[in-house]
């Protein structure tokens, strides 16, 4: 008895494409691809399993000096991570604190662009008063690496929410950075040999 005799139709086979249950995808079977069938169909089942990840830079291609606060801020964390990779590699302190430093030039620089989201404030405070702890002293290699790791994820995710921006935090507070402003107290006793000269 063949198909068209019992009135049932015929189900086309799946194309070895198309995700079975455990959302991954079967290329055991053969590919089969009915004309009922459009090629551009693509079936999925839960998350978007195959979406394509999108680069920062191609999501905000734009020429370096525009205007955008976005484009500003990918530039300076480029910038910042770039150096910071330098630093970890340099074998000479000197080399890698100089490095250091010119990062925290870029600081006050990327201050200004916090109104991309309270994350991206929160984050770039809490280096900046790390830094201002430290109090000229260099960072540790755990230290070094944990800030390069914020600033790196940062640039990733820019637009990062307030609760990211404290778990960022929190990754170099683990590292015994101290990411709160100095006590103004200790501002004062720092400005009074200076005011004696």
């Amino acid at each position: 008895m063949s198909d068209t005799d019992t009135n049932i139709p015929k189900v086309p086979k799946s194309p070895a494409w198309i995700l079975d249950e455990t959302n991954t995808p079967s290329l055991s079977r053969p590919q089969q691809t009915p004309s009922s069938v459009p090629e551009i169909a693509l079936v999925t089942r839960g998350a978007t399993a195959l979406a394509p990840v999108i680069g920062i830079d191609r999501l905000y291609d734009a020429v370096p000096g525009t205007s955008s606060t976005m484009v500003r801020a990918l530039e300076l964390l480029k910038q910042a991570s770039d150096d910071l990779v330098t630093a970890r590699k340099t074998e000479n302190p000197m080399d890698a604190g100089r490095l250091v430093q010119r990062v925290q030039l870029i600081l006050p620089k990327l201050f200004a662009c916090r109104s991309i989201g309270d994350g991206f404030g929160v984050v770039i405070n809490s280096v900046h008063f790390a830094f201002t702890n430290l109090r000229g002293t260099p960072l540790t290699p755990n230290q070094l690496n944990a800030v390069w790791r914020v600033l790196r994820e940062l640039r990733d995710r820019p637009a990062m929410s307030l609760e990211q921006g404290i778990q960022r935090v929190e990754e170099l507070e683990g590292q015994g950075l101290e990411v709160e402003p100095p006590d103004i107290g200790e501002l004062i006793e720092d400005l009074e040999p200076m005011e004696n000269e």
